[in-house]
């Protein structure tokens, strides 16, 4: 039987919830955001000239976006093996968690938005003949990501690996995604958009080499690290009822997890850089609490994601 401990009502909270924190956050708490790095040819989003209430508001559209987009991703794809509406709900909670995501229009809420596009892209191309179309879109899309945040560079060997679950791995897929990476750069430095002297090495900084030690950031870091110990313990737990299920299914999830474990080891190789991969490691996280609730039947799921919920919504005011 199916389980389907969430529905539309469960969106909505989440949607809603999202809103309030975020105009919290604007209006009366106005954190500093913890400012993330450039792109290796032009400035990152939170040093756009935008005025601050189109930054916090396109920010906020852009996440809910994301949210939304999981929803039809799953209802497509079938990536858990119920229809219900706890991966993005969830996606949408943690990430309303952090005052850090919402402080302005964010390289990291742009970074999930392009995640959740590729992964569109190549579940559509799943054991295709030719995907070549495909891998060339979704690297273009991370080559002009790299443009105005380095962190895409950490995605690249991850969509690459994907390939492999999602068999499509093969010469002419891989060169076509070798193309994509290249062909930005080629047409802006080509055509005279992108001057040679804009460009910059990135500069790396691990969680020893990067670490502060304001109560906030640390608090901040707290939840961080809950999440990523329960995602971890769930994706260990869920990976035994998945290997015994749905192929398709399984090697989606596996792509999923890919995302986010390179967005894992990239907050810590690139701590400055943390909130760049924060929403897209949420991401990947919130997929293995729904999983959770889809495969071990888990009872009165509706009140344990309340309690989730609420657990949230104080690490936010915990966080700010």
């Amino acid at each position: 039987m199916k389980h389907k401990p969430l529905g539309a009502e469960g969106m909505s909270v989440a949607i809603l919830v999202t809103i309030a924190l975020g105009a919290l956050n604007f209006f009366v708490f106005n954190s500093n955001p913890m400012k993330g790095e450039t792109g290796i040819c032009l400035p990152s989003p939170d040093l756009w000239t935008l005025p601050p209430i189109w930054s916090a508001s396109i920010n906020i559209g852009l996440l809910l976006c994301a949210g939304l987009g999981l929803f039809f991703l799953n209802k497509t794809y079938s990536v858990i093996q119920t229809t219900s509406t706890v991966w993005p709900s969830a996606f949408l909670v943690l990430c309303s968690s952090c005052p850090w995501i919402f402080s302005g229009l964010s390289a990291g809420v742009i970074m999930v938005v392009i995640n959740v596009l590729s992964l569109f892209v190549l579940f559509d191309a799943y054991k295709r003949a030719n995907a070549t179309q495909e891998t060339f879109l979704v690297a273009t899309l991370l080559s002009v990501g790299t443009m105005f945040q380095y962190g895409f560079l950490f995605l690249i060997p991850a969509y690459l690996l994907m390939l492999v679950p999602l068999n499509i791995f093969r010469i002419k897929e891989i060169t076509s995604f070798l193309l994509g990476l290249f062909a930005p750069y080629w047409v802006a430095v080509g055509m005279g958009w992108i001057p040679i002297e804009n460009f910059s090495i990135p500069q790396f900084s691990t969680f020893i080499q990067g670490f502060t030690p304001p109560t906030n950031l640390i608090k901040g870091l707290v939840v961080i690290g809950l999440t990523a110990l329960w995602s971890l313990i769930l994706a260990l737990n869920n990976a035994v009822r998945l290997y015994a299920g749905n192929t398709r299914r399984r090697l989606l999830n596996n792509s999923v997890i890919l995302l986010g474990i390179f967005t894992l080891l990239a907050m810590i190789v690139d701590f400055n850089n943390l909130t760049a991969y924060l929403p897209s490691f949420y991401l990947a996280a919130s997929l293995q609490l729904a999983n959770a609730f889809a495969l071990w039947q888990i009872p009165r799921g509706r009140m344990w994601l309340s309690i989730l919920t609420v657990i949230y919504i104080v690490a936010f005011f915990f966080t700010i």
